[in-house]
């Protein structure tokens, strides 16, 4: 513990460096201006416009209680002239919305009339005996059944609208400001002293790879969690519930940005790839959470939890584990490959993208125990694996159906087999693995493992997950024999295709087997159905 402290420290003092003269107070001001936003959106909601609609009306007319309309008496007399000169929007004569034939008119005359109708019917539902027909009231008592009136509430549910998370979501969301901008110099942290060669003298210290990695991300992660902190502080949040939102969503961030300069060499790429990965994380956040209390899909993300933290709605184990336990396996993965390939050579080699991966999988194998590594390798991809399956599910609810089916099951079975058949590409490649019957045990091992990995996280998700049709098909529902048999089956095929047809041919293979295991899921679906 000594030896990470010590690398986190080193870590602070070169950030410290480069936050020196008018480049402080620069970022004091942009991180000071984005809270501000933020805060200011929680407090007033983000699409409530104040003022939006000049509005005249008549002595007679009651009170508008609506921030968006403006309005100021005027006579009769004078309303129309007003209107017709552009210095009211619209102009409301006793029971009569005028409006001026201009567009904005238009739009305050329909908004102005919604608005009254509103006010009306909650009129009728207040005035009138709750037997009547119209409007429709439900009355909701407190347990228990026989208590006092004054304790029964009557509502009417044509004056009620779901409540729209936008404004929430853009509170939220500025709980990830720190943690991009942090992450930042996180990676031009690796990448200095990759292109210093300072990382191969702290390698060639007496600590290993898991103490220099740890070591350097430690005050990064301490300071977004403190930030965490602080944010749920200014908005009156529960502390400990957002540190527990966040903190998988803060781990998952920085386990990509691990990878980045791990796996890039040079800063042009580096920038480019994590201009990427911050578009893709922030998406995979923001989205679902935009469909919160609407579908349990909306779980993927963690800043669903958030939303309903803050509207004051709990959420149990199933939702918190359905957002956090992919991130968190995620992590684990991550920082485990990053202490297995940091090291000079891998670092300063220059090789293309696809191949530094390949390089990365395979250094991850344990050759000393390469069936237990291989069962393990394919288990631990499932987190990857299973978050694009959610996605593609989230995505395909939205579609046609012709086209739902197609982009759910392509998406989801090409990184099915890639999980399932990536190590094994490797171990062929390198002779590790020179006999069909080695590469066939290999096969199920792998099935195995994913197979067991994909239940565990299917058992600890929403029930949503489990209960459609398609997700049956993509995650392989029912009976254990069944999916294990096919699992094999298809890594069978693709691991002996590319043995047999060189592994350049990879990615041909993949097509072959996506195509088999698709169909197969077709015929899931209408057994099913």
């Amino acid at each position: 513990m000594s030896t990470i402290l010590t690398i986190a420290k080193r870590e602070v003092t070169r950030l410290r460096s480069r936050f020196r003269g008018g480049s402080r107070l620069v970022v004091t001001l942009i991180l000071a201006a984005s809270f501000l936003i933020a805060y200011l959106a929680f407090r007033e909601g983000a699409f409530r416009g104040r003022g939006l609609y000049r509005v005249g009306v008549s002595p007679d007319v009651p009170p508008i209680r609506d921030s968006r309309f403006d309005s100021v008496t005027v006579a009769p007399s004078l309303g129309y002239s007003t209107l017709e000169a552009g210095e009211i929007d619209v102009y409301v004569d006793g029971t009569q919305v005028i409006h001026s034939g201009k567009e904005k008119s238009l739009y305050a005359a329909n908004a102005l009339k919604l608005y009254l109708e509103t006010q009306e019917l909650a009129r009728i539902g207040e005035d009138y005996e709750t037997d009547r027909a119209f409007p429709l009231r439900v009355e909701i008592a407190r347990f228990p059944v026989d208590s006092p009136p004054e304790d029964r509430e009557t509502v009417v549910p044509s004056l009620m609208s779901p409540p729209l998370p936008f404004a929430r979501v853009v509170t939220v969301s500025i709980y990830l400001l720190p943690i991009f901008f942090v992450s930042v110099f996180f990676i031009s942290g690796f990448m200095d002293e990759k292109a210093d060669r300072r990382i191969t003298v702290l390698l060639s210290a007496p600590v290993s790879p898991f103490h220099i990695i740890v070591g350097k991300m430690l005050p990064y992660v301490v300071f977004t969690l403190a930030s965490v902190i602080g944010i749920t502080i200014v908005l009156q949040g529960d502390v400990l519930l957002a540190l527990a939102i966040f903190a998988p969503v803060v781990l998952f961030t920085f386990a990509v940005y691990l990878m980045v300069p791990l796996v890039y060499r040079t800063f042009k790429d580096t920038t480019f790839i994590t201009m990427f990965a911050t578009v893709v994380i922030t998406t995979y956040l923001i989205f679902p959470a935009m469909f919160s209390g609407v579908s349990d899909l909306s779980y993927i993300s963690p800043l669903t939890l958030a939303v309903e933290m803050y509207r004051g709605q709990p959420f149990g184990l199933k939702a918190y584990l359905t957002s956090a336990a992919s991130m968190y396996l995620i992590f684990t993965l991550s920082v485990y490959i990053g202490t297995r390939i940091l090291n000079e050579e891998y670092l300063t080699r220059f090789r293309p993208l696809y191949r530094k991966v390949a390089d990365a999988v395979y250094l991850a194998i344990n050759r000393d125990h390469v069936y237990l590594s291989v069962t393990l390798l394919s288990a631990f991809l499932i987190p990857i694996v299973y978050m694009i399956q959610l996605v593609s599910l989230a995505i395909s609810l939205n579609l046609p159906i012709r086209y739902a089916i197609v982009v759910l099951l392509l998406l989801s079975v090409v990184a099915e087999e890639i999980a399932k058949s990536v190590g094994i590409v490797t171990l062929i490649e390198n002779n590790v693995v020179k006999t069909a019957r080695g590469v066939v045990g290999l096969a199920f091992l792998s099935a195995l493992g994913f197979l067991v990995g994909e239940k565990l996280l299917l058992f600890v998700s929403v029930s949503v997950v489990s209960e459609s049709a398609f997700s049956t098909a993509i995650f392989n529902s029912g009976m254990l024999l069944i999916p294990l048999a096919a699992h094999f089956v298809f890594t069978t095929i693709v691991c002996l295709l590319t043995r047999r047809l060189s592994v350049k041919r990879y990615p041909y293979v993949i097509a072959v087997g996506a195509i088999i295991h698709a169909l197969y899921n077709l015929y899931v679906i209408g057994v099913l159905s």
